[in-house]
């Protein structure tokens, strides 16, 4: 996973535009747009972005290999977490996040 799919990831879990994001760092909605398409970050925003979307500089730093969208079932069973994405408007999902939420929590106490 790229620096950029981990910022525009964590900002919509955070549910911040693009422009929210760009004002509370400092920086053009352009700006961070480029970053998630991928362009380069400068040094100085880092910290800053790592601190907004509340993750360790270097979980953003460290690139990750992509999982196919063909994966086995022994890679499958590896993977712990999982994460759907749906792009609407948000007052449309609010129910539906709610609700997801609550699946996801019970899943993870019946993991443990």
């Amino acid at each position: 996973m790229t620096t950029g799919t981990k910022i525009k990831m964590l900002r919509e879990k955070k549910r911040l535009s693009q422009e929210e994001l760009a004002h509370a760092i400092g920086v053009t909605q352009t700006t961070i747009g480029n970053w998630e398409g991928g362009k380069s970050i400068k040094h100085e925003y880092i910290s800053k972005l790592a601190e907004k979307l509340d993750t360790p500089i270097d979980y953003l730093l460290i690139t990750q290999p992509n999982v196919s969208s063909q994966t086995s079932a022994e890679t499958t069973s590896i993977i712990p977490n999982f994460e759907i994405s749906i792009k609407a408007p948000n007052h449309l999902f609010e129910n539906l996040n709610k609700k997801i939420d609550l699946l996801i929590s019970k899943f993870e106490q019946n993991q443990k």
